[in-house]
């Protein structure tokens, strides 16, 4: 009975919860294509998707007395490798959502795994020359998916009644290195107004200049992030202050590596409500 209801949540999770599905233009990585997978998370943290080679976007519309005009598209983490679909997508978006902020799940695209990503992740990660490897071959195509995602917003802001020019990334881990990334690499039809990374995975970004159009930045980590993101994430607050560009670190004493949306009855459980705040702000 379990499996079964595990198999109808996952086959209704983004039909219920998403109200409206758009998809990206994609390069073709020339890489090997598996079927995408949407899976269970081996260690309770919800959904999670594998092989994603078609990005999407999953729109959820702002709802409450004060509904805003501004969105902010979420890119989940996973080493690129898989998508914490769920735990740092759909759960952040609705809490955006229902707090008037309009909000967009990037399903970007991913490494080619044969067999359950996650799983490889797990009995992989201690070739971290090899995962690196494969992860900054992949990281121009997922980046290019968040560029086409914002433009795509900026070119239909008035369809979704949304201001063209209020529009925010975020990500978590490999995703907040596809925030950055995209920050770094855009131009003016695709620059993010404002960029929230959580625990971003830099050492996969290789071009790590402030933008021009310097967007204000929200950026959050816990000390004890087992991959030792706290130095990274601290060096981005250094480099957006530095270049006199606006911007809020928030740093946890505990919290560990993917709290995303996971209540730990820790002070980090607020990060997001310090974000919600934050993007209320602007």
């Amino acid at each position: 009975m379990k499996k079964i209801t595990s198999l109808l949540f996952i086959m209704f999770f983004v039909v219920i919860n998403a109200q409206t599905r758009i998809g990206l233009p994609y390069t073709e990585t020339g890489l090997q294509i598996y079927p995408e997978k949407t899976f269970d998370s081996f260690f309770g943290e919800g959904v999670f998707i594998d092989n994603i080679t078609k990005p999407e976007m999953h729109f959820y519309k702002a709802k409450g007395e004060n509904i805003t005009d501004k969105v902010m598209i979420i890119c989940p983490g996973g080493g690129l490798f898989f998508s914490a679909y769920e735990k740092e997508g759909t759960l952040l978006a609705e809490k955006l959502s229902n707090n008037g902020i309009n909000a967009i799940v990037l399903k970007y695209t991913l490494f080619p795994i044969d067999g359950n990503a996650q799983k490889w992740l797990n009995e992989n990660w201690g070739f971290q020359d090899d995962i690196i490897k494969k992860a900054k071959k992949t990281l121009p195509f997922s980046t290019n998916d968040a560029l086409n995602a914002i433009e795509y917003v900026r070119k239909n802001a008035s369809e979704y009644k949304l201001n063209p020019n209020k529009i925010g990334l975020m990500g978590f881990s490999a995703g907040g290195a596809v925030t950055m990334e995209a920050s770094y690499k855009a131009t003016e039809k695709n620059q993010p107004n404002f960029i929230a990374p959580i625990y971003p995975w830099m050492l996969i970004v290789e071009d790590q200049k402030v933008p021009s159009n310097k967007p204000p930045a929200f950026i959050s980590c816990a000390n004890n992030d087992i991959l030792e993101l706290a130095p990274l994430s601290v060096k981005i607050y250094q480099d957006w202050i530095l270049a006199d560009a606006k911007a809020e670190l928030h740093m946890y004493d505990k919290g560990g590596h993917g709290f995303g949306m996971t209540i730990q009855n820790s002070p980090v459980d607020n990060w997001s409500n310090l974000l919600v705040d934050w993007i209320l702000s602007l």
